[in-house]
């Protein structure tokens, strides 16, 4: 099986290097990290006689998400080395920010699935555990771990409804692949069905919660830094104007946005609303600032600082790693990737800090957690699907337009989505204790192998 899983990866690959010569051509946009991807890691990598937990996750989300664990884990085992990989840029990014602490140099790209290239990482790292976090499935990698006697722990596991319906023709490999993890921690009830109908062992499934429910309440040290740095580039902490925040949005949502916002500012005490636009992947930044040029709106960038156009109608967020900062200056929020069916974002950071929010009506990727919130009254969500712009237009209007003028509704929205966070709180600490069983039991059991 696994030979021809990597018959198949070599084959995809070979099909995707037009596409990567393209996106080089037109972004100017190389993959990066490309060495490390093909497993030849940096010295300050290599096993250096400390146990090492390897922690994986894909992209921003999900690395933002480990804080409290990796957290807990530190506490409890201070001579523990931690290593962390991605596999996007901006996941990078945020890694080598949040994770410095821990230690000079230990972030990198996750590797190639081929066999080869995981046995030369994993004989570099020597990890003692490799813990995975939102279900990335990786079966080469998975399977060296095992061959080694390292323990594969899944955290915050989550199974969509469009990731289910594919993940179901591949049950008979996909239940080879789950028999290599040590425990399959999943977000909710609903995830764990999932994922025991597409071939995971019975055992090896247990309900933990979503830890991104437990990311740091008040705010990193680190994000109130950033934070200062948007009120100066955006003037911020002057501009006496409502601030409608878009995070992580998609291709034909920003014009969406963009004429609901035009519609407001037409409305009485509503003329000097500003709008932060925060395009979800970089390489579109410099289309998003066009297109907010092209409907008539003055545009500073935050690469622009302080020193881009004054009095600006619409701000873009064009960096990463930022986003949670900016929320904390927003007047209510909107949630990105829920205008097409992409399946929207996290709605964690914006309900953090206790914002009203603003949802489409395509969340399959948080169903659990959406519904929560509007059955809690945490959340507003329109109904218009992609099909109908113009309805959507017209509802973003009505509900932004409400929100922005009842501070009261606003502050019962932010205040009901801050009770909810803090309701489900738990979700690390729950992990933490497996992660932490698990490391005992391998410890102990390798003494006494020793013996």
């Amino acid at each position: 099986m696994y030979f021809c899983y990597s018959l198949l990866m070599v084959f995809w690959g070979v099909l995707l290097i037009p596409a990567f010569a393209y996106r080089a051509w037109r972004y100017q946009k190389r993959l990066p990290g490309l060495s490390q991807r093909l497993g030849r890691l940096p010295e300050t990598l290599r096993f250096d006689g400390r146990e090492t937990i390897w922690f994986h996750s894909c992209s921003v989300g999900e690395t933002l998400s480990l804080q409290a664990l990796v957290s807990s884990l530190h506490k409890n085992f201070p001579a523990m080395r931690f290593v962390f990989s991605t596999i996007t840029s901006t996941g990078q990014q945020v890694a080598i920010r949040s994770f410095a602490d821990y230690g000079k140099g230990n972030t990198f790209y996750f590797p190639i699935d081929l066999a080869s290239i995981s046995r030369r990482v994993l004989d570099w790292i020597r990890p003692a555990m490799l813990v995975i976090v939102d279900t990335e499935i990786w079966p080469n990698t998975v399977n060296q771990a095992r061959l080694r006697g390292i323990p594969v722990v899944l955290v915050n596991g989550r199974i969509s409804a469009s990731s289910f319906r594919y993940y179901r023709w591949a049950r008979p490999i996909l239940r080879r692949v789950f028999q290599n993890y040590r425990i399959l921690m999943m977000q909710s009830e609903e995830d764990a069905n999932r994922i025991l109908q597409i071939g995971a062992p019975a055992g090896k499934v247990v309900m933990t919660g979503n830890i991104k429910f437990d990311g740091d309440m008040a705010g990193t040290q680190s994000e109130q830094e950033l934070a200062g740095g948007l009120q100066k580039a955006f003037d911020l902490g002057t501009a006496n104007a409502p601030l409608i925040v878009a995070g992580s949005t998609h291709p034909e949502e920003e014009q969406i946005l963009l004429a609901a916002f035009r519609g407001i500012r037409r409305l009485p005490e509503l003329e000097n609303t500003r709008l932060l636009l925060a395009p979800r992947h970089p390489e579109r930044f410099d289309a998003v600032a066009q297109l907010a040029a092209d409907n008539g709106f003055k545009v500073r960038r935050r690469t622009d600082g302080a020193s881009g156009p004054p009095n600006p109608d619409v701000l873009l967020l064009d960096s990463m790693g930022e986003l949670s900062a900016a929320y904390r200056f927003a007047t209510l929020v909107f949630i990105g990737g829920t205008l097409i069916r992409r399946g929207g974002h996290s709605i964690m950071e914006p309900a953090r800090h206790s914002k009203a929010i603003v949802i489409g009506p395509y969340m399959e990727n948080f169903r659990s957690v959406a519904e929560e919130f509007l059955t809690y009254g945490g959340i507003r969500q329109i109904a218009a699907g992609e099909e109908n712009k113009s309805q959507q237009i017209q509802q973003l209007m009505e509900v932004f337009s409400e929100l922005l003028h009842n501070s009261q509704e606003r502050e019962a929205l932010g205040t009901a989505a801050h009770a909810i966070l803090e309701r489900n709180r738990g979700a690390a600490h729950r992990a933490f204790q497996r992660i932490a069983e698990i490391y005992e039991e391998t410890k102990m059991s390798k003494c006494l192998t020793c013996n």
